[in-house]
């Protein structure tokens, strides 16, 4: 008999945004006319010259042989040269890391900084795949909390769980996922300082270019001197609409980068050489990203207008992809013991698919993402279901 495996699939681990996906596609191939408002994948079409520039280098054989485990040195390049002027960084190529999208690179960097007998700090609401990378790690997991009416991070709750003996490692997620907050430039600054260089800050900026409000700052500019401690991860999935296409990077102190390049030299390999090439054309170009957040801007809007008044309360988002509904007196109400069950009799009943906050440590609520063209008719049709006797 083979040794017992680690499960690393335990129930509370499944990733329900799938889950409820998958549902959704089986009353798709039933022929029922269902709206998903699952998966953070942006519905606009990429930009043009990006895909000529992929076309371009599929076009040379010799090009699309090129592999490099650390990333193709002209993207790593014109990433540097983007955040130095972008975000007046003092970064270079050598601090720069390229892989398949950020989740790697999480997987990765949480390896390497933490493990048994270590901490690793999360903001809740979580991205799921904190949590699971951790796990993978072996670490101990400890939360901070986001207050869900200001969007603003509870500082005293970040002073409990920090441990500057035990914790390796701190996330925070700006513009946030799932609930939109935009970290503040005083809240980032006051992390650093409880944080005193005791442990390495990774700062999510993924949906940095889907910023609603104001303009996004970036703790390489705003906190130079703080570069030592300081990861940033970013991708162009979201803003630059190339979810499948999974080209992420960080920038981060010189010996995380040269341990991460080891690593990728024995799990990677490469990251395909053209999709990175066109990504090089993404950073070129500040129109789209524009165009993706002002459409997202508008759903969140419209979503706060129709659902207020629901039983469901929606976050006010001030970034990113997605709207959360707070449904903890509606479950109390109606019956559900979270917000799974109430996810599928959405599902069921008005053909909507969202995901349960199980994902992201709100188990009552629900998230919503803006990529779809049909969004509003989406939110009209909870706005149905919440209106009607259930």
């Amino acid at each position: 008999m083979p040794k017992t495996i680690n499960d690393f699939t335990p129930g509370d681990l499944e990733f329900q945004m799938f889950v409820l996906d998958e549902l959704a596609d089986e009353l798709l191939a039933q022929g029922k006319d269902v709206l998903k408002l699952t998966i953070g994948v942006p519905e606009l079409p990429t930009p043009q010259p990006i895909l000529d520039r992929i076309i371009e280098a599929l076009g040379n054989p010799d090009f699309v042989r090129r592999v490099y485990p650390e990333g193709l040195p002209e993207l790593r390049e014109a990433i540097a040269k983007h955040y130095n002027t972008r975000y007046k960084a003092e970064t270079s190529v050598d601090h720069v890391i390229v892989n398949t999208g950020t989740s790697p690179i999480f997987r990765n960097i949480f390896q390497l900084i933490s493990g048994q007998g270590r901490e690793i700090l999360l903001p809740r609401p979580y991205y799921a795949l904190y949590v699971y990378c951790a796990t993978l790690a072996n670490a101990t997991v400890k939360f901070y909390d986001i207050d869900m009416e200001t969007k603003r991070v509870d500082m005293d709750s970040f002073r409990r769980n920090f441990s500057p003996e035990r914790t390796s490692l701190v996330v925070v997620n700006s513009p946030g996922n799932p609930i939109g907050n935009v970290v503040q430039p005083d809240e980032l600054r006051e992390i650093y300082q409880i944080v005193d260089r005791q442990a390495y800050i990774l700062n999510d900026e993924i949906y940095n270019n889907c910023v609603f409000h104001q303009q996004f700052q970036s703790p390489l500019e705003l906190l130079p001197e703080y570069n030592d401690v300081t990861i940033v991860t970013n991708s162009f999935s979201k803003g630059f609409r190339m979810y499948t296409k999974r080209v992420g990077f960080a920038i981060l102190p010189k010996e995380l980068q040269v341990n991460l390049r080891v690593m990728q030299q024995h799990t990677l390999l490469c990251t395909d050489p053209c999709y990175q090439y066109g990504m090089i054309a993404a950073l070129e170009d500040e129109e789209s990203p524009a165009e993706l957040a002002a459409v997202y801007k508008s759903r969140g809007k419209y979503t706060t207008e129709q659902l207020s008044d629901t039983g469901c309360n929606p976050v006010d988002a001030e970034g990113g992809f997605y709207a959360v509904l707070q449904c903890v007196d509606w479950n109390r109400e109606h019956g559900f013991a979270s917000s799974k069950e109430l996810a599928r009799d959405i599902l069921n009943r008005v053909h909507v698919a969202v995901v349960p906050g199980t994902d992201f440590g709100i188990p009552q609520d629900l998230r919503l993402a803006f990529c779809n063209d049909r969004y509003n008719e989406g939110i009209d049709r909870l706005r149905g279901y919440f209106s009607s006797e259930i």
